[in-house]
């Protein structure tokens, strides 16, 4: 195999294992166990007058201003009306910064780098649930019963499709550990991706979400930790749902309208992702020929300078069987000559002389 190849091949070992190091709780998602931990029938539309109040009997909701946009009043309104008994708190954005200056002040600084409000709004959800307890409603989500079986649980999340859980509505007890391990994990998701769909979903949405909590209950949980699930169902599709939801404005930007267009014309979708898998594949052939080419250059040059070289070599080649040949006859001549002036040791006869020549001129040079 090429070295170039292996090269290659290498370095695709090493991208594969840094994309599934990366993305591993990710993949995660693609296995749906939300129904184990599911709120059943029997929780939330049965007898609970037996059952203890866990959850604190507060609604939280954010918006910029107090100044509430008129297609979600509705929504608000029954939900205060049904739970005369519960605090409401409005979250707007300054009294949201003023709770993480003064409650969490190590937050701050990421809370205020957050390039998009949106991402403000998911954070503090958390941390007024973590602090306060109570359950948090988006304002396009108007309730449709009471919310009193919800307070049974330690906390409670909802399922979403295609898989995970979401942030739109959520409960817990104060100081629940998977909202602790929430808001611990905020810093280290603040990234840019780019794309400002999955920035925001990555960084404080759903998605993000998601992730901690496949994190959380990863090597078990004791039952007190246990986050239950609101299925859909119960969420606001069936005949017992606690939600009424309302259309209106999303913080959905153009290019989440595109993401969510890319489901409708699937097929559209997955002969682009061929075309784009084939440029990539071009890509990396286009690198291999490269590569190639640049082993193939370094090669000629080596080449070119050995033949460059062979004169010179020739040449050293030649004097050294030069040498060796003045040597031989130097020895002979020595050996021919010597006689009692010259040495102690006895005359050596020209015969054994002419034997010792024919020797040494027949060894190799």
């Amino acid at each position: 195999m090429k070295t170039e190849l292996k090269i290659l091949i290498w370095a695709h070992v090493a991208l594969v294992l840094f994309l599934c190091y990366e993305t591993f709780d990710l993949m995660t998602l693609l296995y749906d166990d939300t129904f184990k931990d599911s709120l059943l029938d029997s929780d939330l539309n049965s007898d609970i007058s037996s059952r203890p109040q866990l959850i604190p009997k507060i609604i939280h909701q954010t918006y910029k201003t107090n100044d509430i946009p008129e297609i979600w009043q509705d929504g608000q309104r029954k939900c205060q009306e049904l739970h005369p008994d519960y605090k409401y708190i409005m979250w707007t954005d300054e009294m949201a910064r003023n709770f993480i200056s003064e409650e969490y002040p190590w937050f701050l600084k990421t809370f205020d780098s957050y390039k998009y409000n949106i991402e403000r709004a998911d954070s503090i959800r958390y941390f007024v649930l973590n602090h306060f307890g109570g359950i948090y409603i988006d304002l396009d989500d108007g309730c449709a019963r009471r919310l009193d079986p919800l307070l049974s649980v330690p906390a409670f999340v909802r399922k979403t499709t295609p898989s995970g859980i979401s942030n739109d509505v959520m409960g817990s007890v104060p100081r629940h550990p998977f909202f602790i391990k929430t808001i611990k994990s905020l810093e280290s998701y603040n990234r840019n991706w780019l794309v400002p769909y999955i920035t925001i979903m990555y960084s404080t949405g759903p998605l993000f979400l998601s992730v901690i909590w496949k994190q959380y209950k990863r090597w078990g949980v004791p039952e007190s930790g246990v986050v239950r699930i609101l299925q859909p169902a119960d969420y606001k599709s069936g005949a017992n749902a606690f939600f009424n939801i309302t259309e209106g404005s999303s913080w959905h930007l153009g290019d989440a309208k595109f993401i969510k267009s890319l489901a409708d014309h699937i097929g559209t979708a997955v002969i682009g992702g061929f075309l784009i898998a084939l440029a990539i594949l071009s890509v990396e052939f286009a690198i291999y020929l490269s590569l190639v080419a640049l082993a193939n250059s370094r090669a000629m040059k080596k080449c070119m300078s050995f033949i460059k070289d062979l004169p010179s070599r020739f040449s050293r080649d030649s004097e050294v069987d030069e040498n060796k040949v003045n040597n031989h006859i130097y020895k002979i001549a020595l050996l021919k000559r010597r006689n009692r002036k010259d040495s102690n040791l006895p005359i050596v006869h020209i015969d054994v002389a002419d034997d010792i020549e024919k020797q040494i001129m027949n060894q190799p040079m």
